[in-house]
């Protein structure tokens, strides 16, 4: 049992619990144990409850604190913070969740409401998707089903109203899980809880009194407990106690400074997970430092929460190597920051000689910035972001070298893997490649990772910042009393120890034997015996996050844009996109691997990924993760994914074949986004579906119909003649005779096979005929097509119809 020992710990927990009766008062059994459908009385009962089961010892202050959390006049009076007469201290406790709850809800607008009141109970959430809209007109009107968090239940349905059978159903699962949690630790309780807030609260609308319902009780939970530490920090650092905190401060958070945004980036990560020279464990290196690269964002967050006597909650988005988190804005909390930032710099510049780099940054936040201009704020940190990562590294450059000793004694050499660091001369690698090594081998064991203040050098921990990892697999225990566990499994941690969960975004496919496979056997199951390099990231999501929730007001002058997006909105669509390519990406790629091939995910988690498979069956995969996509974000015009893709032998240097997927993907994003680079060729998703389709007619022309692989590549000989006429640049009239070339070379090289059927020689011919007889000259839709798409065809059907390693 957990008793609560001092205030920042009631405002923590009341902050995250504050608003949990609005699960408990959709249904009609629970309503029965309140007043009506006043929420606050059942948060209030949600904390007895915890009590009677003996789970935290019973405490006043919190009780009240959650149910008079309301400044609203028309709420009842006993559930305004101006109730609470007698106790001045727990009066302002109890305010400062109530501006917190103010601040992370202030995109409720009043116009907005609607008469829904009576049938709250039933509103299920809207998909945030949908409302979005950066100028390409909005998704389609789907909900989520009132399910826990879990992979089948991520995508919106059309779903109109939540049952009360949903409801009960889930209050009951939520309850047993609660009643499960033993401990006498708070950071353990408190995990424990905003756990399974996310669980059972994720799909249930904060507000139901608005015309679109898309905020979740989780991520309002969750910031308003966030925003009640930053401020109670604030208020107890400038005063000294809370004694001395006085109310007219803590409302004053609302036009005053103080709130940090801190953010976080890192840099170098591209070069630092491909620079690998030596062809051999190639797989395992590269899973070994995509998750380095991953942990070193989450190590760097956490480390900052830890310092600034912070919680998980405050780390509002973390994906991709970003992080965004929410402090108070004090003068030792400055102090503390610029010391970290110099702490975590200095040791990436000498361990990693400058090659990876941590780009951290704060601005300054009024309460209101946190409401609604939380955008503006989120578009100001991320300039500071872009303009600092040029100076990387300035004072470390300036004041030191990264010159080591080590560099002159006789006794080391460079390490042939990464050709970067040093070993010694009786050493395979050195100890970075050895930890690649080990990390690559025991990721796809990995349940959980544990978290220990200190520093280790040995090769089974990963150790940054004075915080050391260790990989807890299937079957395994923990070890020691880490002060953080982080679960890969969405199965409950046994031991008592703070404990979040996460997604690896990573999979591994396995041969018949039940071992990982090799690059050298996925490549075997493209006839060409070539891997693919897919990597693929979402389109505009800077501006989407920028302007796409913004909503358009009629006002006398006309039409103008209104910024009511709050913290919690950027973190619930943040958590959302993060959610498809970090958990169903892998998730359907492992369940559908017989039907799809085996792929390997390099990464995948934030709103990019990249993919190693057979490069046929990669195609069709990139494809499917498209649809689904756009499946995901309810069929919104204005979330698109841009991919590029390159064929690689199996044994060539991924350095090499990920930087042409990264040119190909960018050539994306320049020719018209929305689509995929392969063959050097863009390609709009609506166009890809035909140029396969052709390239699947070319196969047909040589394994049905007997046609030689020489009259295919003649095909693109005549192609590129035609490319030289149909070009208003080049305007050859020489390339004209493609059509003369083509007609008496198809004439000659008839197989018997069709010359015996007349009515495929006829389909073959039309098919054929379309692109390179004469004909083409009067459709501008197949001079298109042969101008820009029909090479990708012949070298796809080429490619796939080779036999052997090429490339």
């Amino acid at each position: 049992m957990v008793e609560l020992k001092n205030d920042w710990e009631r405002v923590a927990l009341g902050g995250l619990l504050h608003d949990i009766g609005k699960l408990f008062n959709r249904s009609f059994e629970y309503r029965k144990k309140g007043f009506a459908t006043d929420h606050p009385f059942l948060s209030r009962w949600f904390i007895e409850y915890l009590e009677k089961q003996k789970i935290i010892a019973p405490d006043f202050y919190l009780k009240e604190i959650v149910q008079k959390h309301h400044e609203n006049m028309m709420m009842k009076d006993e559930l305004k913070v101006e109730s609470i007469k007698d106790n001045v201290n727990l009066k302002k406790l109890a305010l400062m969740v109530a501006k917190a709850d103010n601040y992370s809800s202030m995109e409720r607008v009043e116009d907005e409401k609607e008469n829904r009141i009576s049938q709250f109970h039933k509103v299920p959430l809207d998909n945030i998707f949908s409302r979005v809209d950066i100028g390409f007109g909005k998704g389609l009107d789907k909900r989520y089903y009132l399910r826990k968090f879990e992979n089948s239940n991520i995508f919106p349905k059309n779903h109109s109203e939540n049952s009360q059978d949903e409801i009960d159903s889930l209050i009951e699962e939520l309850l047993k899980e609660v009643d499960g949690i033993r401990t006498d630790r708070f950071d353990v309780l408190y995990l424990n809880l905003l756990e399974i807030v996310k669980k059972y609260t994720w799909a249930l609308p904060s507000d139901t009194q608005k015309s679109i319902c898309d905020l979740s009780l989780y991520e309002h939970l969750k910031t308003t407990s966030a925003i009640g530490i930053a401020s109670y920090n604030y208020n107890v650092e400038e005063f000294g106690s809370i004694e001395k905190v006085t109310q007219v401060s803590i409302k004053n958070g609302k036009k005053e400074k103080h709130f940090l945004l801190i953010g976080g980036d890192v840099s170098g990560i591209q070069k630092y997970i491909y620079s690998l020279s030596d062809g051999k464990n190639m797989a395992k290196r590269l899973r070994a430092r995509s998750f380095f690269i991953k942990m070193l964002s989450e190590i760097a967050s956490i480390k900052i929460v830890n310092e600034l006597n912070l919680t998980m909650s405050n780390i509002v988005i973390s994906n991709s190597g970003k992080f965004y988190i929410v402090a108070q804005n004090t003068e030792e909390t400055i102090k503390r920051l610029e010391k970290i930032r110099e702490e975590i710099n200095k040791e990436l510049y000498y361990k990693y000689e400058a090659e990876i780099f941590l780009n951290l940054q704060w601005i300054e936040m009024v309460g209101e910035d946190l409401g609604v201009r939380f955008t503006k704020k989120y578009d100001e940190i991320n300039d500071l972001l872009d303009v600092e990562k040029n100076r990387k590294f300035k004072n470390e450059i300036l004041e030191n070298s990264f010159v080591n000793e080590e560099y002159n004694n006789r006794g080391v050499e460079l390490c042939p893997i990464c050709r970067k660091f040093l070993k010694g001369k009786e050493e395979k690698s050195c100890l970075k490649c050895e930890r690649d090594e080990y990390f690559g081998t025991n990721l796809p064991k990995m349940k959980s990772l544990a978290f220990y203040k200190g520093g280790s050098e040995e090769v089974e921990a990963l150790s940054l910042f004075g915080i050391t990892l260790r990989i807890v697999k299937e079957g395994e225990k923990i070890l020691g009393e880490p002060f953080l566990v982080m679960n890969f499994t969405m199965e409950k941690e046994e031991e008592n120890f703070p404990t979040v969960s996460s997604f690896y975004g990573g999979f591994v496919p396995l041969n018949k034997f039940g071992n990982i496979m090799t690059f050298e056997e996925i490549a075997d199951e493209s006839s060409s015996k070539n891997l693919g390099i897919l990597k693929g990231d979402v389109d505009n999501l800077g501006m989407i996050f920028s302007m796409g929730l913004k909503i358009e007001e009629e006002d006398e002058e006309g039409k103008t844009v209104k910024d009511v997006t709050s913290i919690s909105r950027v973190s619930t669509l943040s958590r959302m996109i993060d959610t498809f390519f970090s958990a169903w990406i892998p998730k359907i790629l492992e369940e559908r691997q017989e039907e799809l091939g085996s792929h390997y995910i390099v990464y995948s988690g934030g709103d990019d990924f990249m993919i190693v498979g057979a490069w046929d069956k990669l195609l069709k995969v990139s494809e499917i993760i498209k649809d689904e996509f756009i499946n995901y974000t309810s069929n919104n015009p204005n979330f698109t994914i841009s991919m590029g893709m390159t064929l690689s032998k199996d044994k060539e240097a991924i350095y090499f074949s990920s930087a042409r997927a990264t040119r190909d993907e960018e050539k994306s994003k320049v020719s018209g986004k929305n689509g995929i680079t392969f063959f050097d060729t863009y390609i709009p998703w609506k166009d890809l579906p035909k140029v396969i389709e052709y390239g699947e007619f070319l196969i047909e022309l040589k394994e049905k119909f007997g046609f030689s692989q020489s009259f295919v590549y003649r095909l693109l000989k005549y192609t590129n003649m035609a490319e030289s006429y149909l070009n208003p640049k080049i305007k050859d009239i020489n390339g004209l005779m493609f059509i003369s070339k083509f007609e008496y070379d198809f004439s000659r090289n008839i197989p018997e096979k069709l010359k015996n059927n007349e009515a495929e020689k006829k389909r073959v011919e039309r098919e054929l005929d379309r692109y390179f007889s004469q004909n083409v000259l009067t459709s501008e839709v197949d001079r298109k097509f042969l101008r820009e798409y029909m090479k990708v065809s012949i070298n796809y059907a080429v490619r796939k119809t080779r036999e052997g390693k090429n490339v």
